[in-house]
């Protein structure tokens, strides 16, 4: 698997995630509870998984590979903008969950901001799909480039998983719990 495939495959992991969001926020909207443990491990899979493991593969690795060649600078730009955008309403999902758990009739603010990034994630890796893609179909970056990153990608791999443990698990857990299904 070439870097930028991996970076695809990163977009399905993430919109498995954003299917979890869905039902979290449409539950919490009904008045249904989600249990509190299933909570923080969603917003710690939106700040370690998508933030700074997929995030920084593409803002440290692919983006500046690419970032000269084929005119992709604004594009990249646009995505890097996105990215803090996304920062920001992961950062309110963060302090939002902190009221509920401290008052549980505080959850309206939680299921906007979840609903908000589930938006966010649909927007984002969709625009992300088509750039990905339109590198891979121009071979903008040689061979020798993606076995580069694809390295970098690896390390940074090991580096998430040392310090927040198996990301990939705690969403499948997540995706098989009743409340989910």
């Amino acid at each position: 698997m070439s870097a930028t495939e991996d970076l695809l495959q990163d977009h399905v992991t993430i919109r498995r995630l954003q299917v979890v969001i869905e039902k979290c926020y449409t539950l919490l909207n009904e008045n249904k509870d989600i249990p509190f443990g299933d909570l923080i491990k969603i917003a710690d899979i939106i700040e370690q998984f998508v933030d700074q493991f997929h995030h920084g593969k593409e803002e440290n690795g692919y983006f500046p590979e690419t970032e000269s060649k084929d005119g992709n600078s604004e594009e990249i730009r646009k995505f890097v903008i996105e990215h803090e955008f996304g920062r920001r309403i992961a950062k309110r999902v963060r302090i939002h969950l902190e009221e509920f758990l401290k008052d549980k009739k505080a959850r309206e603010p939680l299921a906007r901001y979840l609903k908000t990034y589930s938006v966010f994630i649909l927007d984002h890796t969709s625009k992300e799909d088509r750039f990905f893609t339109d590198v891979k179909e121009k071979r903008s970056l040689s061979s020798v480039e993606e076995r580069k990153l694809k390295r970098e990608f690896e390390r940074m791999k090991q580096d998430c998983v040392r310090k927040s443990g198996n990301l990939l698990e705690l969403l499948k857990q997540l995706e098989n719990t009743e409340w989910a299904r």
